[in-house]
C-alpha cells in the first residue's frame, strides 16, 4: 500500500463569536481614537503651534519642541508602537518556529509554515518599523534645517496678545 504524502497542517480558526467580538472592539477603539484626536489632540496642537515661538517646554524653545516632536517624535512613537505589537508576534514566531505562532487563531484557513519561511515572516514583522525609524532619522535633519529659518517679527505680536 503506497504511503500517504504529508498533508499540510492548518492553524485553528476563530469562531464567529470571537470574530464579532474582535470587530466590535476594533470599531469602538477606532472611534475612541478619532473622537480624542478631533476633540482634544488636534485643537491643542493647533493652539500650541500658533504660539510655539512664545513658549518654552521644560526649558526648551517651543518651536524646537514642535518641529522635533512632529518630525522625530511622532514617527518614533508610531515605530515603537508597531514594534511593541507586531514585533511581539514576530518574537513568538521565532520562539515557536512556526507561523502562525502556537495557540494563535486565524480568521481564514492558514497553512502552518515552519523553517526558513517562518523565520523570514518573523523578520518581516520586525522590519515593519524600520521605515518609520528611517523617517525619524530623516526628520531630525529636517527639523534642524527648519529651526535655522528666522521667525518673522510680526509673529511676536501674538505673544503680547496671548499674555
Amino acid at each position: 500500500m503506497p504511503s500517504q504524502p504529508d498533508l499540510p497542517e492548518f492553524a485553528e480558526m476563530l469562531t464567529m463569536t470571537e470574530r464579532i467580538r474582535i470587530i466590535v472592539f476594533g470599531i469602538l477603539l477606532g472611534a475612541a481614537v478619532v473622537i480624542l484626536a478631533k476633540g482634544w489632540l488636534f485643537p491643542w496642537l493647533k493652539g500650541f503651534a500658533t504660539t510655539a515661538h512664545c513658549r518654552t517646554v521644560w526649558g526648551v524653545d517651543g518651536v524646537s519642541v514642535l518641529w522635533y516632536g512632529l518630525f522625530v517624535g511622532l514617527p518614533l512613537i508610531v515605530a515603537l508602537l508597531i514594534l511593541a505589537f507586531v514585533g511581539w508576534r514576530g518574537y513568538k514566531v521565532l520562539r515557536d518556529g512556526q507561523f502562525p505562532p502556537l495557540k494563535e487563531k486565524v480568521a481564514r484557513p492558514t497553512r502552518i509554515r515552519r523553517g526558513w519561511v517562518a523565520k523570514f515572516i518573523a523578520y518581516l514583522h520586525f522590519g515593519l518599523c524600520l521605515p518609520l525609524f528611517a523617517l525619524s532619522a530623516w526628520g531630525y535633519f529636517q527639523a534642524a534645517e527648519l529651526l535655522q529659518r528666522p521667525i518673522p517679527a510680526s509673529a511676536y505680536e501674538t505673544c503680547a496678545k496671548s499674555s
